[in-house]
């Protein structure tokens, strides 16, 4: 039985390395060049809508190709616009396809310098905005953080994991000092989003892919100008957050 489920696993793994890969760099490159054409006679708003609008259903599709069924409550709790931050917790690498697929589709990614030198995924990121963050250059930083604070200046949103790693046994870590510090300071509202059972999708230090039962619970938006400090703002998020997924589990 064991030797089954990981056969199973293995299947499933190349069976999405595949799609995966077709879909980013085939289909996801002519998504771009019609994208590009729509912004060149519509603007850019509506370049970024139709190009956000197909990451949403590749999200989606993500989890429907590996055999995984999502369960979503709160979508009521989504706001028609930005600015916003989306802050979750983190549990594995597919709450990234997870959050735009499902709760919000246009999303300025914060993704690492390492992604921008890998064809496909570094489209889309930099076609709708993203933000790539070279951990140990402060210069870079400095200028990754002025982007962001153009993005949400902007109304745009962004995805934040606060916890700064994943999470191996699913619980919810605490928050990164100063992690919440951007919609603190520009007074942004902050959606929070509760997720679980990605970890058994895809562990940490693992490849393969295990079809799962993913949970996803959206709560209501709260406004930094209703604390008096960045650290009870930040604690709040994180009861919130928290509370949600214990209520999953139950």
């Amino acid at each position: 039985m064991r030797f089954l489920k990981k056969l199973l696993s293995l299947l499933v793994t190349v069976w999405i390395a595949v799609l995966g890969v077709l879909y980013i760099c085939v289909y996801g490159g002519i998504v771009i060049l019609i994208g590009n054409v729509i912004g060149k006679f519509k603007g850019k708003k509506e370049r970024k809508t139709f190009i956000s609008r197909e990451v949403s259903r590749f999200g989606r599709a993500a989890f429907v190709l590996s055999g995984s069924r999502v369960r979503l409550s709160g979508k009521e709790n989504v706001p028609e616009n930005g600015p916003m931050v989306i802050v979750a917790n983190h549990q594995s690498a597919f709450d990234i396809p997870l959050i735009p697929g499902y709760v919000y589709p246009e999303i300025a990614f914060i993704a690492k310098k390492e992604l921008s030198k890998i064809p496909g995924i570094s489209w889309f990121i930099s076609a709708l905005d993203g933000v790539y963050i070279e951990r140990g250059n402060r210069l870079q930083t400095a200028g990754a953080m002025r982007k962001i604070f153009r993005i949400l200046k902007e109304d745009g949103t962004i995805l934040l994991f606060p916890e700064g790693t994943r999470s191996e046994a699913g619980e919810i870590g605490k928050f990164k000092e100063g992690s919440l510090s951007i919609p603190y300071k520009l007074g942004v509202k902050v959606l929070p989003v509760a997720l679980d059972g990605t970890r058994n999708l895809l562990r940490k230090n693992s490849f393969l892919i295990t079809p799962s039962r993913i949970s996803l619970s959206v709560c209501k938006p709260i406004l930094p100008q209703d604390f008096s400090s960045e650290e009870d703002f930040s604690g709040e998020v994180y009861n919130i957050i928290k509370a949600a997924l214990e209520s999953m589990r139950n």
